[in-house]
């Protein structure tokens, strides 16, 4: 038995040997793993019809209406007049007219289709060195795990050459292995931001009815609707106060457009348009019951809001594509929707930007302060009208000052007015302190309570220029009868009823403080089981 193990050891050996090479030629056929820079063939398209580029397209911020025009040859098929037209798969709504003829009818069929673009090249490119890492990948895992495997019965000269070959062979296979593997990872970033179009698409084939023999081609007209394309507005705030512009901010309105046709837009007329906010239809009427035993209110379905991100299949981090050269834009308010007609005629698959129109609005800076234990921050804003001849659509802002980046947000004009909030200014502050926390009983015989808070709020500039500062502070809401609230406030606060809010004025010399004196008294029956509470 013990003559027996060396050879049953060499033939282990030899096995692992003979598996290895099956597991590498299996993997990397015709020699692919020691050519791995050679292109493998790909398979011949299907059809091989083309998209077309659109005359001219309409984009809303969910999706755009494609419009086509182009000449078709009339093919005999089944004996019948038929010109056929590409388009994608994911095309809605398709609208057909063919001038001159009657259309008996139109079918669609799925089909590979020719699709051509920049970034499709790039995304063919990115998924073919994914599956050749992938496939090297595996080819170096095998390796690994054929050199691990010991066989049963193996002498000990065998071992330790099995061990000469383990300790000279791993590191380089692991250290491979963890090279493919990074590359792999940023390959596969790259194509999550590159949403995918789909090679299938349809064929229309359109059966005229009345189309004389003599005529060999036919103007067709069609459009569709897409939704893997479209715009959103993107700001860009810049506020200069230390260039001494103190009441101008620099505004820019950008669109951030994609599209994902499987298509570069050539000679094309592009339109940007708005949309409505909000669902297509209103809510019902709410129920009104006179009843002496009220029900609770029942939740009522609130209807859902298409996310214009997934409706683009784009992630919300994926890199921005940079901009596009700046090109003037004509804008159009007299309709419903506002629309802005793009003067570039090209437009390539994927993410672009471009300016829509700059502008200088005169609106000084204002400080505000809404001061608490521990919230001593003074904000800069500024508060603008916006012409009525003018369209300023919601959307994501960067907003800056001095150039200096303070944030980002969602710009959304209302009323007619636009609030441009621009961070906390770190030269302003205000601190609090609190004077006062008394609570008490008074009346002949205690027939009522009292509660007294008293602050003060000290603001501190460290600008070269004197300022003007906000401060506000909530107004009790009283509901109880018999409940009584008292100011002693140095100076006096203004007071807005509608916002149930007290403010003050404050002026702050340079380099300077300036106070405000605020105490607060409440007064309630001793029978009513009150308990305020200072937000």
């Amino acid at each position: 038995m013990d003559r027996c193990k060396p050879r049953q050891g060499k033939k282990a050996l030899t096995a692992i040997a003979v598996i290895l090479m099956f597991a590498v030629c299996a993997i990397f056929p015709n020699g692919a793993y020691a050519q791995q820079g050679q292109k493998m063939e790909q398979p011949a398209v299907e059809n091989g019809m083309k998209l077309s580029s659109p005359k001219s397209v309409i984009l809303s911020p969910n999706g755009g209406r494609l419009d086509f025009s182009h000449d078709a040859i009339i093919e005999k098929i089944n004996g019948v007049n038929t010109v056929r037209f590409a388009i994608p798969s994911a095309a809605a709504n398709l609208q057909i007219s063919i001038p001159g003829s009657v259309i008996e009818r139109f079918s669609q069929e799925p089909a590979n289709l020719d699709i051509k673009s920049d970034i499709s090249a790039l995304r063919a490119k990115l998924l073919e060195q994914k599956a050749d890492m992938e496939g090297r990948l595996l080819a170096v895992k095998s390796r690994i795990a054929l050199l691990q495997g010991i066989p049963e019965s193996v002498t000990a000269q065998e071992l330790n050459q099995m061990q000469q070959i383990m300790s000279e062979t791993i590191p380089g296979l692991v250290r491979e292995q963890a090279a493919l593997e990074k590359k792999l990872a940023v390959v596969d970033q790259e194509l999550q931001q590159i949403p995918s179009t789909s090679h299938v698409g349809q064929i229309v084939s359109v059966v005229l009815a009345n189309t004389h023999e003599d005529v060999k081609r036919a103007r067709v007209n069609y459009s569709y609707m897409l939704h893997n394309c479209g715009w959103d507005a993107v700001y860009d705030f810049n506020a200069r106060p230390e260039e001494g512009s103190n009441d101008v901010i620099d505004v820019r309105l950008l669109a951030e457009i994609w599209q994902y046709s499987g298509m570069d837009w050539t000679d094309t007329e592009i339109t940007l348009a708005t949309r409505g906010t909000g669902p297509r239809e209103p809510q019902p009427l709410p129920e009104w019951v006179i009843d002496s035993s009220p029900k609770p209110p029942q939740p009522r379905a609130v209807p859902m809001m298409l996310n214009a991100a997934k409706a683009r299949g784009v992630a919300e981090d994926s890199a921005e594509a940079p901009a596009a050269a700046y090109s003037p834009v004509t804008s159009d308010t007299q309709s419903v929707y506002a629309t802005w007609k793009l003067s570039t005629k090209d437009l390539p698959e994927g993410k672009s930007r471009l300016v829509i129109t700059r502008d200088a609005w005169k609106a000084p800076l204002e400080w505000l302060a809404r001061p608490s234990r521990d919230d001593s921050r003074v904000f800069l804003l500024a508060r603008y009208d916006l012409p009525t001849n003018q369209a300023w659509p919601d959307g994501t802002a960067e907003y800056c000052v001095d150039g200096q980046s303070v944030g980002s947000g969602v710009f959304h004009p209302h009323g007619g007015e636009a609030i441009i909030y621009l961070g906390a200014d770190p030269r302003v502050n205000v601190r609090t302190t609190i004077d006062s926390h008394k609570q008490g009983e008074k009346g002949f015989i205690n027939t009522s309570k009292t509660w007294t808070w008293a602050w003060t709020y000290t603001i501190t500039n460290d600008h070269d220029k004197d300022i003007k500062v906000r401060l506000e502070r909530p107004m009790p809401m009283i509901v109880d009868q018999g409940v009584t609230v008292t100011y002693d406030d140095k100076p006096d606060a203004k007071k807005d009823e509608k916002k149930h809010m007290l403010y003050w004025i404050v002026d702050v010399p340079a380099h300077g403080k300036a106070s405000v004196e605020h105490s607060i008294t409440i007064t309630s029956p001793t029978k009513l089981p009150l308990l305020p509470d200072v937000p």
